[in-house]
């Protein structure tokens, strides 16, 4: 099972729907995490079926700002636990496998400085027991060092600080990425050019146990400041006939 997440920064436009749909049939995710759509729900609904979906939940923007959408195909058991404007978490049952059901958490984190305390607040209030799978997406808007930015003024000591406190209470591990080491990049001259690693996947002990080789490459797309993250389980690989599947064992 592949699953995709994508900064659109605005699908209002012919342009932009061009570019999600190339997007999707290039990649063929089972599940679709969209931030900023820049839509309301009603037009969310009629995009999931040029995008090939079955089926969507998506949180309208505000004015020309935010929106999300988390789009699935029938063959995924996806259900929507809650959702606001900067999440949607629901529950996923791997049809491919006999594990028990496991966590998705798509995150949009505070674009505003001053409220990224806000989201990390949300995360920790939903927070899943360690001993079950727990997964998170999306553009949390921040950095875990300062190797994760150039160019630009510095992310501070205590920006940074907050994040990595997060990941530490939650128990959430960063997946790593294949590909170009940032994902959002202002695509400005050189001199005054910025790129950050704003988007990424994150899990828990338990979700890495059940899926040890799970992958995240960095895509690219010319169409929105970010690129889009992949996600692929390691199910969706060939495994050599009698190879056994290494496993982390649970500390």
């Amino acid at each position: 099972m592949i699953l995709l997440s994508w900064n659109s920064r605005g699908l209002g436009n012919q342009r932009g729907v061009r570019a999600l749909s190339d997007l999707v049939r290039e990649e063929g995710p089972k599940v679709l995490f969209l931030q900023e759509t820049r839509l309301q729900v009603k037009a969310m609904e009629k995009l999931k079926y040029k995008l090939g979906f079955d089926n969507c939940l998506a949180v309208s923007s505000e004015g020309r700002s935010g929106g999300l959408a988390l789009l699935w195909k029938n063959d995924v058991s996806l259900a929507i636990k809650h959702y606001s404007k900067q999440h949607i978490h629901a529950s996923i049952q791997d049809s491919a496998t006999d594990y028990a059901p496991w966590y998705f958490t798509g995150v949009y984190g505070q674009p505003e400085t001053s409220r990224r305390y806000e989201t990390w607040q949300l995360l920790r209030s939903i927070q899943i027991s360690r001993d079950q799978g727990w997964l998170l997406m999306g553009d949390f808007n921040e950095v875990l060092s300062g190797n994760e930015k150039v160019g630009g003024r510095a992310r501070t000591d205590r920006q940074i600080q907050e994040f990595r406190d997060l990941l530490d209470d939650c128990g959430l591990l960063d997946l790593g990425y294949i590909g170009n080491p940032f994902t959002w990049c202002n695509r400005r001259e050189p001199q005054h050019s910025i790129s950050e690693r704003l988007d990424r996947g994150l899990a828990n002990l338990a979700w890495k146990n059940l899926y040890p080789m799970a992958t995240v490459s960095h895509g690219s797309v010319s169409y929105s400041y970010h690129v889009p993250i992949t996600l692929q389980l390691q199910k969706d690989r060939v495994q050599r006939r009698g190879q056994k599947l290494f496993r982390f064992e649970a500390m």
